[in-house]
């Protein structure tokens, strides 16, 4: 991948100019922490520098007590300290590093979100960013973490909100002014506003074509206003700018959307099976698994024999079983546990979530017992063939789903599965509330999808 348009690493003297000055005195640690931060926003790893972790070593090598430098790696490897001793023990360090006299108020906030974050206490961790974005706007690690977390509480208008309030401050000449009109464009984007948002996305990308998460809101926004085709010609015309990035498989998963809507199915599975799977395989990330999954599923819905596809799934899941850090992650871990037939450990993802909600763990232990965990168990009904339970699980959720976090494109999963198992249903009620879940799509957008579901209904009576 081509430098980012920012690649010249701001030294403290820079940073303090910019309105945000560190309490580390190391030129060589600000410099770092820019390169850190640049290639996170961007989702790729710099090889001219080291990438990411190489670049996060230099800065700890210059000031192994950089407050900022701990903040960001704790902060971005999203882990629970009731979960992980290792990852609480570096939290509680961190802590107490941001007591000292010398550290900015600013960074103590940034500590303290930090410590509320991986306590799951995530409402908490955003209220202390959004603090921080109001006496330092320039801040784009506020703005990244919060954007990340608005994501996985489901809460699209902090998405677009923390991003527009603070645009007015920022200039063309900013570092990283793209990336933050890509963030703003997906936080308007989810928020219904497909026009602007897609605009705005165009403008990121007209200042760096290999925007990433540029690419990937047009992409929503052709998902959501039904313009498959368009999404088709954007994402071919454009792949050599995205796909050699962190965000490759999340892309190409919109990409296989568009063929998966349209009834292609050896399209679907080209993508599925060229790009997304090996992606999974090879970097092993939780992400991927949900891209992965939440396809499968899709496609075995709709009569497709998937083949060894689940247990490739499977495989990378099945070491997450008991992390319960995003309810949408566990929903796929779930999906790709009983799509692959090993029961067990479906099982055993259940008691871990359970567990998590007995102890309390933070917010996370209320999305998950009001919304995580009926979900699981609609899932494991559906595999059972209960129908009629799976529906009734579902039902009284439609309006509560966002709540597992994730983008309306990822949450569309739990519309088809409803729709699904209203589907087989013999209930005569849950058939006719599939057609009513389907026109409901066919209001909304172009939907060949929704229209061949209608079709079986029809010819099933």
């Amino acid at each position: 991948m081509p430098p980012h348009p920012h690649c010249h690493w701001r030294s403290a003297q820079d940073w303090k100019t910019f309105g945000l000055e560190f309490s580390s005195p190391s030129d060589e640690a600000c410099k770092m922490y820019d390169a850190c931060l640049t290639q996170i926003v961007n989702h790729f790893d710099d090889t001219s520098v080291g990438g990411t972790e190489g670049c996060m070593n230099k800065m700890f090598q210059a000031d192994p007590d950089f407050l900022m430098g701990h903040v960001f790696k704790l902060g971005a490897m999203f882990q629970f300290v009731h979960k992980n001793y290792a990852h609480a023990q570096e939290v509680y360090k961190m802590a107490e590093m941001a007591k000292k006299p010398h550290v900015k108020p600013w960074e103590r906030k940034h500590a303290e979100a930090v410590q509320y974050l991986s306590e799951g206490n995530l409402n908490k961790a955003c209220e202390k960013w959004e603090d921080i974005l109001v006496e330092k706007p320039m801040d784009m690690l506020s703005l990244k973490f919060l954007h990340d977390m608005y994501i996985v509480n489901g809460l699209s208008q902090g998405l677009r909100d923390s991003c527009s309030r603070v645009l007015p401050y920022w200039k063309p000449d900013t570092p990283c002014y793209g990336d933050l009109l890509g963030m703003y464009a997906f936080g308007l984007e989810e928020t219904n506003m497909y026009s602007v948002a897609e605009k705005t996305a165009r403008k990121a990308l007209d200042i760096n074509r290999h925007d990433a998460w540029a690419a990937h809101c047009v992409a929503h926004c052709k998902e959501m206003t039904g313009e498959f085709r368009e999404g088709i010609k954007f994402m071919t015309q454009t792949e050599n700018n995205w796909n050699d990035n962190g965000l490759l498989c999340h892309n190409y998963w919109h990409w296989a959307l568009y063929y998966f809507e349209n009834g292609e199915t050896e399209s679907t599975l080209g993508i599925l099976d060229n790009h997304v799977i090996p992606f999974m395989k090879s970097k092993k990330t939780m992400f991927s698994v949900t891209d992965t999954a939440s396809m499968c599923y899709r496609l075995e819905a709709e009569g497709y024999n998937l083949g060894s596809r689940w247990s490739d799934c499977f495989e990378i899941a099945k070491e997450h079983v008991e992390d319960n850090v995003w309810s949408y992650y566990d929903i796929n871990t779930m999906l790709a546990c009983l799509g692959s037939k090993n029961k067990a450990e479906s099982d055993r993802l259940l008691a871990s979530v359970k567990s998590s909600i007995k102890n309390g763990i933070g917010d996370i232990a209320k999305v998950y017992s009001d919304v995580t965990l009926p979900i699981l168990e609609a899932i494991k009904a559906y595999d059972e063939e209960d129908y009629d339970t799976a529906v009734e699980i579902m039902k009284p959720l439609k309006y509560q789903v966002y709540r597992v976090g994730g983008s309306h494109a990822q949450r569309d999963l739990f519309n088809l599965f409803t729709v699904n198992a209203a589907l087989r249903s013999k209930l005569p009620e849950n058939q006719k509330y599939a057609s009513h879940l389907l026109m409901e799509r066919k209001s909304q957008k172009e939907s060949p999808l929704a229209d061949r579901l209608l079709q079986n209904l029809v010819i099933s009576h």
